[in-house]
């Protein structure tokens, strides 16, 4: 098992599109929250220059921020799942080294499911603790508040969710493609539209994970707890799909 994890981290940490994604997402987030915050903090509360001309409550000032980030971790889970089965069939020497093939599963979701947390958690602290340095909110910019840190953990389960979706569905078309074309689009906002006028949108794993970090008074989205439970049960019900077809089908 240490000999396993040991080769996917390797396969997962030397590859160059990993970096260009994290890298991306931690450093492309941190200058756009400082510009928006930077840009708004001499504006009136109702000013159609705001992101919401509804005043946003303190602790979720910077979220908003969460999204970009969000994009490229569906792509750097996609790439993780769907990479071993082009051209090369990698997976089959995947294999050969270790046959045993949910052994290979789990190590393949632990490692994206660690990695992904971390990109979630250095990017969106960076980026509140950007958001309150730069702007007039009164919270101290280093030690921030109960409530954003929560929050902080909010987008970090969400994330990591998000992640291992994506890999599942990568894992049952053994391609790259499907995660990005259904999970991509809920990401960059469809979820959130539909859920403005169906109830059921929701349920989507990316509108009810957006949840556990969005302000529940918006009207907009489930109770937090619900949220991450419902995010929860995707993720669980894909694995576990994904899991079976990776041990049982031919490659």
């Amino acid at each position: 098992m240490i000999a396993l994890a040991r080769s996917e981290s390797t396969k997962l940490l030397t590859a160059r599109s990993t970096w260009i994604l994290a890298l991306v997402a931690v450093l492309g987030t941190w200058p756009m929250a400082w510009t928006n915050s930077a840009s708004t903090v001499d504006l009136p509360a109702d000013s159609e220059l705001l992101f919401s001309s509804t005043p946003i409550p303190a602790e979720y000032q910077g979220l908003e921020m969460a999204g970009f980030g969000h994009v490229l971790i569906v792509v750097l889970a996609a790439l993780w799942a769907g990479s071993e089965y082009g051209s090369g069939k990698q997976i089959r020497t995947t294999l050969l080294a270790t046959p045993k093939r949910p052994r290979v599963f789990v190590v393949k979701a632990v490692l994206l499911a660690i990695l992904t947390a971390v990109i979630a958690f250095l990017t969106m602290t960076g980026t509140l603790m950007i958001t309150h340095a730069t702007g007039d909110t009164g919270i101290d910019s280093w030690t921030l508040s109960p409530a954003i840190w929560a929050n902080i953990g909010g987008v970090t389960l969400a994330w990591t969710m998000t992640a291992l979706i994506a890999f599942a569905v990568g894992t049952l078309a053994r391609t790259m493609i499907l995660p990005l074309i259904l999970i991509v689009p809920l990401v960059i906002g469809i979820g959130d539209f539909l859920a403005g006028f169906w109830a059921g949108a929701k349920f989507l794993p990316t509108t009810a994970g957006a949840a556990m970090y969005s302000d529940p008074d918006s009207g907009g989205y489930l109770d937090p707890a619900l949220g991450g439970l419902v995010q929860a049960a995707w993720t669980a019900a894909l694995l576990i799909a994904a899991a079976v077809a990776f041990t049982r089908r031919d490659l």
